[in-house]
């Protein structure tokens, strides 16, 4: 398919798309737990990134996945199409302090860093319905490590004896696209959602993908057809 037939199904799609977004069936808030599963590096990475030279030890497999509490706000439309707004809250892992002299010096405990970090969704579903049940398939995008910042110090050495500190402003922020499917029966949520991180904000420096699954109770559901 040429790149201009490509653009005029796009368009027209967006426009159908929009033109049911008028006439919204329902809102609902869900809320539960989601768990991010250690991610899948597209290339070959290291088991540790170090540097006896800087005062942070990274461990990518602890701070890019784990668990949180998860909210959704959920639009529903009388084609059962589906948007959803998802929120991700944790408790997680960021770094591991080191000292800057090298060798460590003996009988020193390294700090772990932990933060409240922020994941947000937002997806486009297509909702099949059932007597008992509703199955939906996703696609979305998603911007995850909010308030992951943190100041990384880089020591310089001119000599045994003379040296000089930097410091740099680090995060561990990464975007994703996203897609997956969920299984809703009465109140209960179930989903499946897979994501692809081509920008790695560890020193890993590789795509990666990583699976969540997630479990929620519906709050309410509020009719809001005209």
């Amino acid at each position: 398919m040429k790149p201009i037939h490509l653009l005029i199904l796009l368009i027209l799609s967006t426009k159908a798309f929009n033109q049911e977004l008028q006439n919204k069936k329902a809102f609902s808030i869900l809320v539960g737990v989601k768990t991010r599963i250690t991610p899948i590096y597209l290339e070959k990475v290291p088991d540790v990134v170090s540097s006896p030279l800087t005062d942070i030890l990274e461990q990518p497999d602890m701070h890019l996945s784990g668990p949180g509490i998860h909210l959704t706000e959920r639009y529903e439309t009388s084609t059962k199409w589906s948007f959803a707004l998802h929120q991700t809250v944790r408790y997680d892992y960021i770094y591991q302090k080191l000292p800057l002299e090298y060798p460590i010096p003996p009988g020193f405990e390294a700090t772990i860093k932990q933060k409240i970090l922020f994941d947000l969704y937002t997806d486009v579903a297509k909702d099949i319905a059932s007597k008992k049940s509703t199955f939906r398939i996703m696609i979305g995008f998603a911007v995850c490590g909010l308030n992951s910042g943190f100041t990384q110090t880089f020591r310089i050495y001119q000599d045994p004896n003379n040296y000089t500190d930097y410091y740099k402003e680090k995060n561990f922020i990464f975007p994703a696209a996203t897609a997956g499917f969920g299984w809703q029966k009465n109140r209960f949520y179930g989903e499946l959602k897979f994501g692809y991180c081509w920008d790695n904000p560890t020193l890993f420096n590789t795509p990666f993908l990583f699976p969540e699954i997630s479990i929620q109770y519906q709050l309410f559901n509020l009719a809001i057809n005209k």
